[in-house]
């Protein structure tokens, strides 16, 4: 019996508070919100996801043809490679400009397909190669480390100073 007491006296008092109509309002659009940005951030991050894997997958793909070239060269034998990269894959992205009085706005051009938004996309920028370390079980022959970073540097388009090639143990 006290708890059903105590409970009318809180709707009681819950019903002589004034504005409670605009309290409840405010604590919900509060929630709403809350909501919102928590998904709209749980988006973003796979999103995020997706380019880094986009971006890992290019970067793993071209280190193992770069492994596959050098093990194919004579006197090179066994390879490992490392390659040093600037960034990830960067997308351009299509933009619609629209021009309004004094304002001018861009907005991302989107698509939908299969009910799925994607922005279009003019074209990939891929990562640059920064540094490269070759070990090979040739590296200790100075014709064959010449090769490799001749060959680094071609595949690459990176100057031969910043190829590094070692002897496998």
């Amino acid at each position: 019996m006290k708890t059903e007491s105590k409970i009318k006296k809180w709707i009681s008092s819950l019903k002589s508070k004034k504005h409670l109509e605009l309290v409840i309002a405010v604590i919900a659009v509060v929630i709403m919100l809350v909501l919102y940005f928590s998904t709209r951030a749980g988006s973003a991050s796979k999103t995020e996801t997706v380019a880094d894997l986009y971006s890992s997958d290019y970067c793993a793909k071209t280190e193992r043809q770069l492994v596959e070239a050098l093990e194919a060269m004579k006197g090179v034998g066994k390879v490992k490679a490392v390659v040093s990269w600037e960034s990830g894959v960067e997308k351009v992205i299509a933009y619609a400009t629209s021009n309004s009085g004094n304002s001018v706005t861009t907005t991302p051009i989107v698509i939908q397909s299969q009910g799925i938004s994607s922005p279009i996309v003019l074209k990939e920028l891929y990562p640059k190669a920064l540094g490269v370390i070759i070990i090979c079980q040739g590296g200790n022959n100075i014709a064959v480390k010449l090769d490799v970073m001749n060959a680094v540097s071609a595949l690459l388009n990176i100057s031969q100073n910043k190829v590094n090639v070692y002897a496998m143990k």
